[in-house]
Protein backbone atom coordinates (compact mmCIF):
# COMPACT_ATOMS: atom_id res chain seq x y z
CA UNK A 1 0.00 0.00 0.00
CA UNK A 2 1.37 3.57 -0.86
CA UNK A 3 1.90 5.30 2.31
CA UNK A 4 2.92 8.66 1.03
CA UNK A 5 1.15 11.69 1.50
CA UNK A 6 -1.83 12.22 -0.92
CA UNK A 7 -2.48 16.00 -2.15
CA UNK A 8 -5.97 16.86 -1.25
CA UNK A 9 -8.45 19.49 -2.21
CA UNK A 10 -11.61 20.29 0.25
CA UNK A 11 -15.50 20.16 -1.40
CA UNK A 12 -18.29 19.85 0.10
CA UNK A 13 -19.94 17.28 -2.42
CA UNK A 14 -23.41 15.08 -1.73
CA UNK A 15 -22.56 11.42 -2.58
CA UNK A 16 -24.48 8.24 -1.72
CA UNK A 17 -22.96 5.37 0.13
CA UNK A 18 -24.30 1.74 -0.15
CA UNK A 19 -22.78 -1.05 2.13
CA UNK A 20 -23.95 -4.47 2.37
CA UNK A 21 -26.48 -3.26 4.44
CA UNK A 22 -27.78 -0.36 3.86
CA UNK A 23 -27.63 2.98 1.39
CA UNK A 24 -27.82 6.69 2.63
CA UNK A 25 -26.81 9.97 1.75
CA UNK A 26 -23.32 11.15 2.88
CA UNK A 27 -20.86 14.91 2.54
CA UNK A 28 -18.14 14.25 0.39
CA UNK A 29 -15.74 16.91 2.25
CA UNK A 30 -12.26 15.96 0.31
CA UNK A 31 -10.95 14.00 -2.42
CA UNK A 32 -7.30 12.97 -3.28
CA UNK A 33 -6.48 10.46 -5.90
CA UNK A 34 -6.65 7.71 -3.65
CA UNK A 35 -9.30 8.50 -1.34
CA UNK A 36 -12.11 10.62 0.01
CA UNK A 37 -13.34 11.76 3.29
CA UNK A 38 -17.48 11.88 3.99
CA UNK A 39 -19.18 13.02 6.74
CA UNK A 40 -22.36 11.63 7.77
CA UNK A 41 -24.46 10.33 11.10
CA UNK A 42 -24.21 6.57 10.69
CA UNK A 43 -21.86 4.41 12.02
CA UNK A 44 -19.82 2.52 10.19
CA UNK A 45 -16.51 -0.16 11.34
CA UNK A 46 -13.27 0.37 9.98
CA UNK A 47 -12.65 -2.09 7.29
CA UNK A 48 -16.14 -1.91 5.99
CA UNK A 49 -16.65 -2.09 2.01
CA UNK A 50 -18.64 1.21 0.70
CA UNK A 51 -19.48 2.07 -2.84
CA UNK A 52 -19.82 5.54 -3.21
CA UNK A 53 -21.77 7.41 -6.46
CA UNK A 54 -20.48 11.04 -6.36
CA UNK A 55 -21.73 13.57 -7.99
CA UNK A 56 -19.87 16.91 -9.03
CA UNK A 57 -21.38 19.97 -11.21
CA UNK A 58 -20.75 19.05 -15.16
CA UNK A 59 -19.71 15.90 -15.01
CA UNK A 60 -21.13 12.37 -14.89
CA UNK A 61 -21.78 10.51 -11.68
CA UNK A 62 -18.98 8.38 -10.67
CA UNK A 63 -18.53 5.34 -8.68
CA UNK A 64 -16.04 4.96 -6.52
CA UNK A 65 -15.47 1.77 -4.23
CA UNK A 66 -13.53 1.54 -0.86
CA UNK A 67 -13.56 0.67 2.69
CA UNK A 68 -13.25 2.87 5.62
CA UNK A 69 -9.67 3.65 6.54
CA UNK A 70 -10.35 5.98 9.66
CA UNK A 71 -12.95 7.20 11.86
CA UNK A 72 -13.70 10.50 14.16
CA UNK A 73 -16.57 11.35 15.76
CA UNK A 74 -17.11 15.18 15.28
CA UNK A 75 -18.39 18.12 17.79
CA UNK A 76 -21.95 18.44 18.51
CA UNK A 77 -22.18 22.18 16.33
CA UNK A 78 -21.85 19.43 13.37
CA UNK A 79 -24.85 18.33 11.55
CA UNK A 80 -23.42 14.98 11.55
CA UNK A 81 -21.85 12.99 13.69
CA UNK A 82 -19.15 10.99 12.27
CA UNK A 83 -16.37 11.80 10.07
CA UNK A 84 -14.54 9.03 7.63
CA UNK A 85 -11.58 8.32 5.43
CA UNK A 86 -12.27 5.85 2.67
CA UNK A 87 -9.34 4.38 0.72
CA UNK A 88 -10.00 3.34 -2.79
CA UNK A 89 -9.83 0.65 -4.62
CA UNK A 90 -8.68 1.33 -8.11
CA UNK A 91 -10.23 4.27 -8.55
CA UNK A 92 -11.41 5.28 -12.53
CA UNK A 93 -9.25 7.54 -14.64
CA UNK A 94 -11.65 10.04 -15.14
CA UNK A 95 -11.48 10.29 -11.07
CA UNK A 96 -7.88 10.84 -10.36
CA UNK A 97 -7.95 13.37 -13.87
CA UNK A 98 -10.63 15.31 -11.82
CA UNK A 99 -8.75 15.45 -8.82
CA UNK A 100 -5.42 16.34 -10.74
CA UNK A 101 -7.18 19.16 -12.22
CA UNK A 102 -8.84 20.41 -8.86
CA UNK A 103 -5.87 19.89 -6.57
CA UNK A 104 -4.00 22.18 -8.97
CA UNK A 105 -6.75 25.06 -9.27
CA UNK A 106 -6.61 24.66 -5.35
CA UNK A 107 -2.46 25.41 -5.06
CA UNK A 108 -3.02 27.90 -7.90
CA UNK A 109 -5.11 29.83 -5.39
CA UNK A 110 -4.16 29.11 -2.33
CA UNK A 111 -0.54 29.02 -0.67
CA UNK A 112 -1.14 26.47 1.98
CA UNK A 113 -3.18 23.82 2.14
CA UNK A 114 -6.62 23.61 3.81
CA UNK A 115 -7.99 20.59 5.99
CA UNK A 116 -11.50 19.98 6.87
CA UNK A 117 -12.06 20.11 11.04
CA UNK A 118 -14.64 21.54 13.19
CA UNK A 119 -13.07 23.91 15.79
CA UNK A 120 -15.44 25.54 18.10
CA UNK A 121 -14.77 29.65 18.26
CA UNK A 122 -15.61 32.23 20.59
CA UNK A 123 -14.95 36.08 20.74
CA UNK A 124 -15.79 38.05 23.73
CA UNK A 125 -18.71 40.89 23.29
CA UNK A 126 -18.86 39.95 19.61
CA UNK A 127 -22.31 38.86 18.76
CA UNK A 128 -21.79 37.89 14.68
CA UNK A 129 -19.52 35.04 16.21
CA UNK A 130 -21.32 33.60 18.84
CA UNK A 131 -22.14 29.79 18.16
CA UNK A 132 -19.91 29.40 15.48
CA UNK A 133 -17.63 27.11 14.37
CA UNK A 134 -14.51 26.59 11.60
CA UNK A 135 -15.20 24.24 8.39
CA UNK A 136 -11.97 23.89 7.12
CA UNK A 137 -8.30 25.26 8.43
CA UNK A 138 -4.72 26.04 6.65
CA UNK A 139 -1.50 27.23 8.41
CA UNK A 140 -2.76 31.01 6.54
CA UNK A 141 -6.12 31.04 8.10
CA UNK A 142 -9.84 29.60 8.35
CA UNK A 143 -13.11 29.05 6.50
CA UNK A 144 -15.74 30.35 9.69
CA UNK A 145 -19.24 29.76 9.93
CA UNK A 146 -21.37 32.65 11.87
CA UNK A 147 -25.15 33.33 12.07
CA UNK A 148 -24.57 36.70 11.06
CA UNK A 149 -22.60 37.89 8.05
CA UNK A 150 -18.88 39.49 9.18
CA UNK A 151 -17.81 42.53 7.23
CA UNK A 152 -14.88 42.57 4.97
CA UNK A 153 -11.67 43.85 6.23
CA UNK A 154 -12.80 43.67 10.10
CA UNK A 155 -10.46 42.16 13.01
CA UNK A 156 -11.57 39.71 15.79
CA UNK A 157 -9.74 38.19 18.66
CA UNK A 158 -10.90 34.98 18.00
CA UNK A 159 -10.29 31.60 21.03
CA UNK A 160 -10.19 28.49 19.11
CA UNK A 161 -10.87 25.26 21.51
CA UNK A 162 -9.46 21.90 19.81
CA UNK A 163 -10.11 18.16 20.19
CA UNK A 164 -8.31 16.78 22.49
CA UNK A 165 -8.95 20.22 25.12
CA UNK A 166 -5.30 21.34 25.87
CA UNK A 167 -5.50 25.09 26.56
CA UNK A 168 -7.60 27.16 24.11
CA UNK A 169 -5.59 29.08 21.46
CA UNK A 170 -5.91 32.98 21.27
CA UNK A 171 -5.30 34.22 17.68
CA UNK A 172 -6.14 37.65 16.32
CA UNK A 173 -7.39 36.82 12.31
CA UNK A 174 -8.62 39.54 9.11
CA UNK A 175 -11.82 38.83 7.31
CA UNK A 176 -10.76 38.45 3.70
CA UNK A 177 -13.78 36.56 2.05
CA UNK A 178 -17.57 36.76 3.06
CA UNK A 179 -20.26 33.66 1.86
CA UNK A 180 -23.49 33.09 1.76
CA UNK A 181 -23.75 28.82 2.93
CA UNK A 182 -27.28 27.96 3.41
CA UNK A 183 -27.76 24.59 2.45
CA UNK A 184 -23.77 23.81 3.36
CA UNK A 185 -23.40 20.62 5.57
CA UNK A 186 -22.86 22.92 9.13
CA UNK A 187 -25.52 24.82 10.45
CA UNK A 188 -24.76 28.38 10.09
CA UNK A 189 -26.55 30.30 7.33
CA UNK A 190 -23.01 32.77 6.43
CA UNK A 191 -19.15 32.07 6.20
CA UNK A 192 -16.05 33.97 6.31
CA UNK A 193 -12.57 33.12 5.16
CA UNK A 194 -10.10 34.67 8.29
CA UNK A 195 -6.20 35.13 7.63
CA UNK A 196 -4.07 34.67 10.99
CA UNK A 197 -2.14 38.02 11.62
CA UNK A 198 -0.54 37.04 15.32
CA UNK A 199 -1.27 34.14 17.68
CA UNK A 200 -0.82 34.61 21.65
CA UNK A 201 1.88 33.16 23.39
CA UNK A 202 3.24 29.53 22.20
CA UNK A 203 -0.21 29.68 19.37
CA UNK A 204 1.61 29.48 16.65
CA UNK A 205 3.88 26.60 17.83
CA UNK A 206 0.85 24.85 18.84
CA UNK A 207 -1.36 25.62 16.01
CA UNK A 208 1.49 23.85 13.73
CA UNK A 209 1.62 20.96 15.91
CA UNK A 210 -2.36 21.21 15.57
CA UNK A 211 -1.83 21.13 12.23
CA UNK A 212 0.50 18.28 11.55
CA UNK A 213 -1.82 15.78 13.24
CA UNK A 214 -4.10 16.32 10.69
CA UNK A 215 -2.39 15.80 8.30
CA UNK A 216 -1.04 12.96 9.62
CA UNK A 217 -4.56 11.90 9.71
CA UNK A 218 -5.36 12.45 6.02
CA UNK A 219 -2.74 10.36 4.81
CA UNK A 220 -5.09 7.93 3.57
CA UNK A 221 -2.83 4.86 3.36
CA UNK A 222 -4.32 1.43 5.09
CA UNK A 223 -3.74 1.77 8.84
CA UNK A 224 -1.32 -1.26 9.80
CA UNK A 225 -4.29 -2.29 12.45
CA UNK A 226 -7.00 -2.34 9.68
CA UNK A 227 -5.20 -4.38 7.33
CA UNK A 228 -7.96 -7.80 8.09
CA UNK A 229 -10.88 -5.98 7.43
CA UNK A 230 -12.56 -8.85 9.82
CA UNK A 231 -11.12 -7.86 12.04
CA UNK A 232 -10.97 -4.53 12.17
CA UNK A 233 -13.71 -2.79 14.17
CA UNK A 234 -13.48 0.78 16.37
CA UNK A 235 -15.39 1.84 18.94
CA UNK A 236 -16.56 5.71 19.26
CA UNK A 237 -17.08 7.45 22.14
Amino acid sequence: MDKRRQVRVAKNLLGKVTTLTSSFFAYVQDLAKTGIGISCNRKLPIGEAVEVALNMPERPTMTLKGRIAWVRALPSIAKNKFQYGIHLDDPPPVFVQTVEALVKRDFERRKHPRFLDVLLIESKDVLDLMDCSTTDVSAGGLYVGTNQPLEMGRQYTLKLSMDPPPEPLYCLVEVVAVYDTSGEEFSHPYGAGVRFISFAGDGEQRFGEYLRRLEDLYRYHWPPKAENPDEADVEIA
